[in-house]
């Protein structure tokens, strides 16, 4: 380990037991955030590379009521 982590690591062991509880909730939701943009930026460039991205609102919607109706006929025919 850097001595930074090790100074770090000493700082954190010093603290109260719900102050590391908090560190550590924090720290999920740090990461949690961080692999949610990582995932959203993903995302973006697979419709970037299938031309898909710059649809507008209208077209994503239609799209999803056509998706929708074909379901619940093939699901609930009649």
């Amino acid at each position: 380990m850097t001595s930074k982590v090790e100074k770090l690591a000493a700082e954190i062991s010093a603290l109260e037991e719900h102050e590391q509880q908090a560190l550590l909730e924090r720290m999920a939701e740090l990461n949690f955030r961080r692999r949610l943009y990582a995932l959203s930026e993903q995302y973006r460039e697979r419709l970037r590379r299938q031309g898909e991205l710059d649809r507008s609102v209208e077209e994503i919607l239609a799209e999803l009521k056509r998706i929708r109706e074909e379901v619940a006929s093939h699901d609930y025919p009649g």
